[in-house]
């Protein structure tokens, strides 16, 4: 009886002492493994960057093919022997720029190899519409569509000061009528492609100028 007289008993201030502690140390492993974590996470950032400024990585490999088509062409061009082969090469990179600005809008719009090939043909139709090609010939470049043709004959016109009313109204009247009709071919064209466009991918090719 009289030893546990002497038995060890806490006090409230030593049970707060060790609560204390006890949080002081948890709070300090859970430091230390907040700034093992951040250490990692910052070591895996630091190595995407270097990998990212290795000079071996390059460009992409489609931007790598467009660079080698691109020297292709210039080469050709140099090389070429005659005015007209250098007007038939011109017309040929201009027929691949115009495809690889519409095949871009396949990854723009996100849709599938399937689905392209039902949506490529409206984009096209409209791309024609709103940037129609040109016909490039030694010393000018000729229009192929209605519109730019009676745009051109009406501007041949009024080069003369001496051109008769009647034959600048004539041409004026027809440059109006293809204007119209051009317009009524790309609201179509736009209705159709629209048709199969969600509201996303509208909104992607308002922004490409291919939609209003």
């Amino acid at each position: 009886m009289k030893q546990s007289a002497y038995r060890t008993i806490a006090t409230p201030f030593q049970t707060a002492d060790h609560g204390v502690s006890r949080r002081l140390a948890l709070r300090s492993s859970g430091i230390a493994l907040f700034g093992l974590v951040c250490h990692c996470a910052f070591a895996r950032t630091g190595e995407q960057r270097t990998e990212s400024r290795r000079p071996d990585a390059g460009p992409p490999r489609e931007i790598r093919e467009r660079m080698e088509r691109q020297r292709a062409f210039s080469e050709r061009m140099r090389n070429a022997g005659s005015m007209d082969e250098r007007m038939k090469i011109m017309e040929e990179q201009r027929a691949w720029e115009r495809q690889r600005a519409v095949e871009d809008l396949k990854e723009q719009l996100g849709v599938s190899d399937q689905e392209w090939t039902v949506i490529r043909p409206r984009v096209q139709a409209v791309y024609d519409l709103v940037h129609p090609p040109l016909r490039i010939r030694p010393g000018s470049t000729q229009p192929t569509n209605e519109v730019e043709r009676r745009r051109r004959d009406l501007q041949e016109l009024l080069r003369d000061e001496k051109a008769p009313a009647d034959q600048i109204k004539a041409r004026l009247s027809a440059f109006r009528a293809a204007k119209e009709r051009a317009t009524q071919q790309l609201s179509a064209a736009r209705r159709s492609l629209r048709q199969l466009m969600t509201v996303r991918q509208e909104a992607v090719l308002v922004l490409n100028g291919l939609l209003d």
